[in-house]
């Protein structure tokens, strides 16, 4: 079997081999020295531990995971991806062979490698074709438009040609038979069926040669360009954080700080004011975008013409930080990203969730946020927000005591009342569900389920604050760690671990971010709970004949992967219809990050765009389960002039319960 091989460096002289070999070396000292400029950027950030995530590493970069969630990714990005790097390998399986003499690449070895190289190779051409016509013709408006991109694919696709045109002319030359697998290359060698041996031997030559320096340009140039993700985006996924997308810790405990008896402003910084508060990691992060555009494309404020575009937060990072290695000007980050940009963000975590290589995009507003505010540079709107959580613990600044009115007019146990009850669960009123009138309706509709089904609940009435959830949220971390520490002096008070809400803003904060403050909480949603109370037969509900849209919080859906509960429950009621953005692709209320309490006034209201999508799936009954949504939605169905409810699913569980 030795005879099938093929002559390795055949038509190649000494001269040709040491004129690649130095200008390899060359290439490869642009390309250690382009990576070295990336290794200083991320070496500007704060020093971290950080734990490697394999899983992470193999499902979206070995497997692409999330590129394949779009149909061009499938037929564009992951034939590239493959066939690069099984020419990677077996161009390098051929060096191998040249370079040290050891020869393996025979027999059936051989036939394999050829057969593989010529599959990758021609659907490489394929799909850069596909990703070049694309970039022409059909180039969506979320990606960029200038000639690197369009050059880059070209190069590609013309070291795939060079690779094509070079074997054809080899098997062209030496007519072996089993060179048939090589069957791209084969039907190319009849190209030059009437080419002397003589000609075809001093094209073969030069060709090679055009390869040779086509192929150390790209080497030399790929830490320069976007191309640069292939190891950046990798790395960032190998040190991808897993955690709730929605989760935005900080390391630092600011309540112990400031109860010590000195302590300097340096301490209670938690954001990202300049370049090097980031940590290395994060600036891994930014520097691994690919500039795909897919955040761009499932921003709800860039797609009602807002200033935001989450990619643009990511890059403008990046980019500034390339300067900074340079000049080392300080900037405030809030302000190098554009402040009306950073507080458009609804925090709905979509570009997070688009993101194909671990980009948390919302992290870093979270933490420019809060940079901006320890400047006391915020958007005045907020300023009665904030006053309501800190004097009224409710960013509606509505009275306190209210929050203990409500529950007496609804004959609730109070626990301050009663701190000996046994009960099995709190029931979080939430601050909407005390101060707004839908939300009220909600609580008195879970009440209502509860009680029918004997579920042993108590509530906190007027020693019940704030989640904080706007406040961190919007930036304001003193705030938040105030609020959440309180909350958690009184859930420890009365031994507090069950909570049951029917907000998923509230839902995320207890469950996600307390545990930063020494309590574990078991935190159901009221969709979840009531599934269960339906599930274990402790409640029925009849079936209306209505055609029911369910809108997906993103809190819910998005940030905690809670789905599928609420359309069993609507399921059992009514005839479920779908919206064309729904489940964790869901599109944004407009309320979330802290915009409940900003009025917007650039672009489309986002809450309006939402509410058309819905409408125009003809419902009877739009379902939320969610206080902002329902607020939102309403207020978008009252302004379209729509004859259609919006219901929590809260109150069309109790209004049919049998």
């Amino acid at each position: 079997m030795e005879q099938i091989t093929r002559p390795f460096g055949w038509n190649v002289s000494k001269i040709d081999f040491l004129i690649m070999y130095i200008t390899f070396f060359i290439a490869l000292f642009f390309f250690f020295y382009g990576f070295y400029r990336h290794f200083k950027v991320w070496s500007i950030g704060k020093r971290a531990k950080v734990n490697i995530n394999f899983f992470s590493y193999l499902t979206n970069a070995l497997f692409q995971k999330k590129v394949s969630e779009r149909k061009f990714g499938i037929f564009s990005h992951i034939p590239i991806f493959w066939s690069f790097v099984i020419l990677t390998i077996t161009t390098a399986l051929v060096g191998i062979q040249m370079d040290f003499g050891i020869k393996f690449i025979y027999g059936n070895f051989y036939l394999f490698l050829s057969f593989i190289s010529d599959l990758a190779g021609i659907l490489l051409i394929i799909a850069l074709i596909l990703a070049l016509f694309r970039r022409l013709f059909f180039l969506p408006s979320y990606l960029r438009n200038i000639l690197e991109d369009n050059l880059i694919l070209i190069l590609l696709l013309a070291l795939a040609v060079q690779g094509f045109l070079i074997e054809g002319l080899r098997i062209a030359y030496f007519k072996m038979e089993f060179e048939k697998v090589s069957f791209v290359g084969y039907l190319i060698s009849n190209l030059f069926y009437n080419f002397s041996k003589e000609e075809i031997s001093f094209l073969h030559r030069i060709l090679w040669n055009i390869h040779a320096w086509t192929t150390m340009l790209f080497i030399a140039y790929v830490p320069y360009s976007k191309l640069s993700h292939i190891f950046t985006s990798t790395l960032n996924l190998i040190f991808y954080q897993k955690q709730p997308s929605a989760k935005h810790d900080v390391k630092t405990n600011l309540i112990e700080i400031m109860n010590k008896e000195s302590f300097n402003e340096d301490e209670i910084k938690t954001g990202y004011k300049y370049i090097y508060d980031l940590p290395w990691f994060k600036l891994l992060m930014v520097d691994a975008c690919t500039i795909c555009g897919r955040c761009t494309s499932v921003c709800p404020a860039y797609l009602t013409n807002k200033p935001l575009d989450p990619k643009r937060i990511v890059l403008d990072t990046r980019d500034y930080a390339y300067e900074y290695i340079e000049n080392k000007e300080d900037k405030v980050l809030g302000l190098v990203v554009g402040e009306d940009a950073l507080w458009s963000c609804t925090s709905c975590g979509a570009c997070v969730h688009a993101c194909p290589v671990g980009i948390n995009q919302l992290d870093l507003i979270i933490n420019y946020r809060r940079g901006l505010v320890e400047d006391n540079n915020y958007p005045s709107q907020l300023n009665n927000s904030y006053r309501g959580m800190e004097n009224q613990f409710n960013p509606w600044n509505a009275p306190k005591n209210e929050r203990y009115k409500f529950a007496k007019e609804l004959n609730l146990i109070i626990l301050k009342e009663n701190p000996n009850y046994e009960f099995d669960y709190l029931l979080w009123m939430g601050c909407a569900g005390v101060y707004d009138s839908k939300s009220q309706r909600t609580i008195k509709a879970l009440v209502n389920i509860l009680n029918k089904a004997n579920v042993k609940f108590a509530v906190l009435g007027d020693e019940e604050k704030c989640t904080g959830d706007s406040a961190r949220r919007t930036g304001n971390e003193l705030l938040f760690q105030t609020l959440a520490y309180e909350n958690v002096q009184t859930f420890k008070k009365y031994n507090i671990n069950k909570i049951i809400t029917i907000c998923p803003h509230c839902y995320n904060t207890l469950k996600n971010e307390y545990e930063f403050f020494g309590i574990k909480l078991e935190v159901y949603h009221h969709s979840e709970f009531i599934l269960s109370l339906i599930n274990e037969g402790k409640i029925k509900v009849n079936k209306i004949a209505q055609k029911i849209i369910f809108h997906d919080p993103c809190y819910l859906s998005r940030h905690n992967n809670i789905v599928n509960e609420p359309r069993e429950i609507l399921s059992n009621v009514g005839s479920l219809i779908e919206a064309d953005r729904n489940k964790k692709n869901s599109f944004c209320c407009g309320a979330g990050g802290g915009r409940m309490w900003m009025e917007e006034k650039i672009g489309k209201k986002i809450n309006i765009e939402r509410t058309e999508e819905l409408l125009n799936k003809n419902p009877d009954l739009i379902a939320v389960a969610c206080p902002f949504c329902n607020i939102m939605i309403s207020d978008g169905v009252n302004r379209k002039n729509a004859n259609v409810n919006v219901v929590d699913i809260a109150v069309i569980v109790s209004e049919n319960l049998t």
